[in-house]
């Protein structure tokens, strides 16, 4: 199963928590996906990402762009 396939698994199923876009120029930039984990910190944990050159990261970002897409940890990028 791709990460594009797991996305929209996460979201059909409710598993999805939050997106964040980290764009800040580091190893992290891309688009993480988290999904909900009752004993995870806050309720939820990472589960992958779309790094910056990957081919689907546009199309994650669609999927999740209605989601409220934050930007960094805690809105730092």
């Amino acid at each position: 199963m791709t990460k594009l396939e797991q996305l929209q698994a996460l979201l059909a199923s409710g598993e999805f928590h939050h997106a964040t876009y980290r764009n800040h120029g580091t190893l992290w930039e891309g688009l993480w996906i988290y999904r909900r984990q009752a004993d995870g910190f806050r309720g939820y944990v990472p589960a992958f990402a779309f790094q910056k050159a990957d081919p689907d990261l546009d199309a994650a970002f669609a999927l999740t762009a209605k989601t409220g897409i934050s930007v960094g940890a805690y809105g730092n990028g």
